[in-house]
């Protein structure tokens, strides 16, 4: 696990698995940094343990590997959240999980905004069909 900045995380946006750890209603009310994806904190673990098709459906994109491999055009998983402090417990639930290459978006969305970052707004977290 190592940190990334704004900088480097903005220039190579798309490049990235950007997975936002905030609540649903946190990311509709305040918006989200573009091409990224809502999984709370509270579910990560109970979500990484789901089949790839349940995963999908749940969360509306591909299950997270942990063996991911830049060599094999997998995007590299980084995790972001308001502050940087729910990132802290997420890396923790993810290195349980067996992930070792992914990145930390410390700043979070607090830093994105204050920085100019583009953010969709309101926030559209997948909502899963019922």
């Amino acid at each position: 696990m190592s940190a990334i900045t704004y900088e480097e995380l903005s220039s190579k946006l798309k490049e990235f698995l950007v997975v936002d750890v905030r609540t649903r209603d946190e990311v509709r009310d305040s918006g989200q940094i573009p091409h990224s994806h809502v999984l709370p904190v509270q579910e990560l673990d109970e979500a990484l343990s789901l089949s790839p098709n349940a995963f999908q459906s749940k969360y509306g994109f591909p299950k997270l590997d942990p063996n991911n491999d830049e060599d094999n055009n997998e995007r590299q998983l980084v995790l972001t959240c308001r502050s940087g402090r729910r990132v802290g417990i997420a890396d923790n639930t993810v290195k349980t999980k067996g992930f070792t290459k992914h990145r930390l978006y410390l700043g979070s969305f607090l830093d994105w905004t204050e920085k100019g970052g583009p953010v969709i707004k309101p926030g559209q977290p997948f909502q899963p069909q019922q």
